[in-house]
């Protein structure tokens, strides 16, 4: 008979500082991936002048891990089936790993879109495959302790990553930024062998018989094609690129196969029937507007702070890991008192509307000579919207979704997720960079030659390059309020559909 209390009815081996050890391991190996996503918008400027990147060009990094996490979030159930959820993760993570190394060796933009790729093979399923294994190894009663370790390290190690790898950056080069992922991977897998359950993580739903490589394939191409024209979007002409409209109705084609492969064949590798019902889809559907505006901010956020208020990157990276820190109380809270929570819709509303507001806070004191202190209550405010929306997303959207069907549902989400983190982030590059360049045409066309002749007496060229920069960083503050009212009417749009509709309650 156990000396000790058990927590995990299935698993009575587990002693409660390892079951409670496991929850917090869960959320921090899911933060890898989320961290991977972020860092690369926090940090895109660093990253990008590293491998002397265009902004085109830039987006194939984005693009790859994107494609490498749909591909094996597709893959993960049927893997995790063969060699259990536990050994995935090990063996996710040393691929993220060597991915990780292989973007911080990176010499140009081929070799990190490359590296980008293993990245999201190891780390794009390790948010599926971690809150699947919660699901399996734990009864519903036995869940919210385990929830409170989750989201105390997923949010914990998201929050503190912008912070600590600006300090890298500041002595080490942009770099950094890579090895710290990739060294963080040891502990992980440390702690995943201390605290994971033995034996644990095999689906309650079968899947044998011949695997559908087609569909992956279609799929896995389907949705680089896509992506990446629809990221590249702005800058689309179709007299001046038909080949770009060529490969976004080849992408569309291919993923159209890869659908109807998963509807036809027998034993699919990703059960879509018995998943794809009102609720659910509603739920894809603000998940997907959730983390398109998130990857929007996350970008816009940076650079503001950056090129447009002339703040640091250690500076920058603080104000964001404060935002972060509120969303860390403010979740425990939420766990805390969901109990009692009703009405989640008008919840999600108000998260989308706390978002439209924080866009309109920045839009509206970002002005040259800005101090923190002016935008840092908008950052803090924004830690709410991810405890006001995504986890009311979370809660409402699996009502209706049987135990074995929860691993097929939520691999679909994260094949979302990581589709929209990507497009959110390419968007808001590719914005910025053409509304600045508008925005820099317009000040210079205002410097018009009587202008210049009458600033001419004893303008050397300390105040030319003094000049150019002030130019430089109006434009950068420009281009940043449009894209943030253009997310604040985004967020505006998500909050009245989440009141109007009527499947998720």
């Amino acid at each position: 008979m156990n000396a000790y209390p058990v927590l995990l009815q299935a698993h009575p081996e587990c002693r409660p500082w390892q079951v409670r050890l496991f929850g917090l391991t869960l959320g921090l190996v899911t933060g890898a991936d989320f961290v991977a996503v972020s860092m690369m918008g926090v940090a895109g400027g660093a990253i990008q002048g590293g491998v002397a990147a265009a902004p085109q060009e830039y987006l194939w990094a984005l693009t790859s891990f994107a494609v490498g996490a749909v591909l094996v979030n597709l893959l993960l159930g049927r893997f995790a089936t063969l060699i259990s959820y536990r050994r995935y993760t090990e063996w996710a993570l040393l691929l993220f790993m060597a991915g990780s190394v292989g973007c911080a060796l990176a010499e140009g933009i081929t070799s990190l879109a490359v590296a980008r790729l293993f990245q999201g093979l190891g780390g794009g399923g390790l948010f599926t495959a971690s809150r699947i294994l919660l699901q399996l190894v734990a009864q519903p009663r036995e869940r919210k302790p385990l929830m409170y370790g989750f989201l105390l390290g997923l949010f914990s190690l998201s929050g503190i990553s912008p912070w600590l790898s600006a300090l890298l950056v500041e002595d080490w080069g942009w770099q950094a930024i890579f090895w710290l992922q990739a060294g963080f991977v040891p502990l992980l897998l440390l702690l995943v062998q201390i605290s994971y359950p033995r034996h644990a993580g095999a689906p309650t739903r079968a899947q044998a018989g011949e695997l559908d490589w087609l569909a992956v394939a279609a799929l896995g191409l389907g949705a680089l094609l896509v992506l990446h024209t629809l990221e590249d979007l702005r800058f689309l002409r179709f007299s001046a690129r038909p080949g770009m409209w060529l490969a976004l109705f080849v992408g569309v084609a291919l993923l159209l196969l890869a659908w109807r492969r998963l509807h036809t064949h027998p034993d699919p590798w990703l059960q879509l029937h018995a998943v794809l019902r009102r609720r659910y889809l509603m739920g894809l559907a603000f998940y997907a507007l959730y983390y398109l505006c998130n990857g929007i901010w996350s970008y816009l956020l940076s650079a503001m702070l950056q090129h447009g208020l002339g703040f640091d990157f250690v500076t920058t990276g603080w104000a964001m890991s404060m935002g972060s820190l509120v969303t860390v109380v403010m979740a425990l809270s939420y766990l805390y008192a969901s109990r009692w929570l009703t009405r989640r819709h008008h919840v999600l509303a108000l998260g989308f509307g706390l978002l439209l507001l924080c866009c309109m806070w920045l839009s509206h004191v970002a002005m040259p000579g800005a101090a923190l202190a002016s935008v840092l209550p908008a950052i803090l405010l924004h830690g709410l919207v991810p405890v006001l929306s995504v986890l009311q997303i979370a809660a409402m959207t699996y009502a209706e979704v049987q135990a074995e069907d929860f691993a097929h549902a939520y691999q679909l989400k994260n094949i979302l997720r990581e589709l929209a983190m990507a497009m959110g982030t390419g968007l808001a590059a590719l914005q910025l960079q053409a509304g600045e360049a508008v925005a820099r045409m317009s000040l210079l066309d205002r410097l018009d030659a009587l202008s210049l002749r009458q600033w001419g007496m004893g303008l050397d060229l300390s105040d030319l390059a003094r000049l150019s920069a002030q130019v430089t960083q109006q434009a950068v503050l420009i281009a940043c309020d449009h894209a943030l009212l253009a997310l604040a009417l985004l967020a505006g749009l998500a909050m009245v559909m989440a009141l109007w509709q009527r499947d998720l309650r």
